[in-house]
Parts: C-alpha cells; structure tokens; sequence
C-alpha cells in the first residue's frame, strides 16, 4: 500500500478511516485491556496518522508511536504533536528502553506476508518488552475470510469527508502461494459534479491467518497466548490476541 501512504493519498485514507473505524471505542477496548493487567507503557506498531495516540495522550499515558510512512507521521505530530513518534519498520526496531506492553491494531498483521517477517517482528517484540510485558494484536481469520472473498471478489466501501463522498473499490484473489496470500486491489474515487472520479489505485499483497499458526509462531518466540477474542470490526471479523511475555526460569 506504497501509494496511500504518501502525499495527498495519507490524508485522503485517514479521512477515509474516520468513518471505517470508532477510534474512541477502539481506544476504550484496548485501553481495558492494558488496565486490566497494569501496563504503563505502550508502544503502537503502525500507529498511523495518530488516532490512538491523540487519545493515549489525552488520558496522559505513556506511549510511543512507530510507523514506516513519514508521510503518516508527519499527520500524526500535527494532530497530537506532544506524542512520540518513530519512523521504522515494525520487523526490525530497537527502543531506547523497553515498554510494558506493545500494540499492533488497525489489522496490519496483515503486512507481515512472509514467515521471516513474522519471525523477525515478534522476535523485536520481545526484545522491546519489559518481563512479563503484553503482546497486543489483531489479525484476520483465514477460516472466514477466504470463503467470503471468494464469494464477494469486490468489494465497495463508501466514506463521506468533510463534504467530500469518497468511495474505494476492493478487489481479492487468493493466491496459489504459501501462507494464505491475498492480492488486493483497490481502486479510490471522489464525487465530482455527480461523477466518479478515481484518484488513487494501489495493489497489495496482504496475508490472512490460521490461530494455529498465530499460536506456534508465539510459542516460538517466547510468549503465551492469555486471551483470544473474537472481535467484530469493519468489514471483516478478526481475532484479538493477548500474549504475554513468558517468564524466564533460571533453574532451566
């Protein structure tokens, strides 16, 4: 999605998520869950244009954010520009010091295409957490979403902005590739003068998953799964997953 995060298209697809997404409501579930088990700290992979971020600064808590666009970043200090933010690459980063929990929401998993991608993510989410720290993330359910894209190949989304009607225009193939690949491509169009204008057009490959592979790529990497939760979101249900840091036993 090289092409949404740049120039006019960050503010467009912000816009645009303003109405896919209640970010108070996504505040409110992620922030109960972070209560609930005393994390002080938080870092937020893919942060985005800073919608979280607003909200964890308002309620005055710890948090950075970390994301690959600076275009989005750049979005994000104008609209909370007391908060933290970091320009890198959510499969390889090094924090000053580590946080207590860390948060990866907005479905971006799904960018994690390849097995290396999620080995080395969530071998720097565990470097970057202190012990016992929470590992937070959403990710979308192969055993649902295929069928449904397979039956609904486009997919049309409508926002309206600022008394601009925007629409985008999905389309998915699975491909005959490993780890349940998806090719998305999404055409974005504006209303001018009554008509469809198309403004941006962006093919992705993204990845869905199984919770069995979710589950060994944790164990793997030195976490316990806590809780899963089956969440309604936008368009497409996903899982929720509360993974915890495991406690290193000297005596081994």
């Amino acid at each position: 999605m090289a092409n949404l995060y740049k120039d006019k298209m960050a503010v467009i697809y912000d816009q645009m998520y303003q109405t896919f997404i209640d970010y108070d409501e996504e505040y409110h579930f992620y922030n109960q869950i972070l209560g609930r088990h005393h994390c002080q700290s938080v870092l937020e992979l893919g942060s985005g244009a800073g919608n979280l971020a607003l909200r964890f600064f308002k309620n005055n808590q710890s948090y950075i954010g970390l994301d690959a666009s600076e275009d989005m970043i750049a979005i994000a200090q104008k609209r909370t520009s007391k908060s933290t933010f970091i320009h890198g690459d959510m499969r390889e980063f090094v924090l000053d010091a580590p946080v207590d929990s860390i948060l990866i929401t907005g479905r971006s998993t799904s960018y994690l295409i390849s097995n290396e991608d999620i080995y080395y993510c969530f071998d720097s989410v565990y470097q970057n957490l202190n012990p016992d720290g929470l590992f937070i993330f959403d990710c979308i359910d192969a055993n649902r979403y295929i069928p449904y894209t397979e039956k609904n190949t486009s997919i049309i989304h409508q926002a309206d902005c600022e008394g601009t009607t925007f629409y985008r225009e999905s389309n998915w193939k699975i491909t005959t590739a490993d780890n349940f690949l998806m090719e998305w491509t999404a055409k974005y169009y504006q209303m001018q003068d009554n008509e469809k204008e198309i403004i941006a057009e962006d093919f992705s490959t993204v990845r869905v998953f199984t919770l069995n592979e979710i589950e060994l790529y944790l164990n793997l990497k030195g976490f316990e799964i806590l809780e899963t939760i089956d969440r309604p979101t936008y368009a497409y249900d996903t899982f929720v997953i509360i993974a915890q840091k495991k406690k290193i036993n000297l005596n081994d």
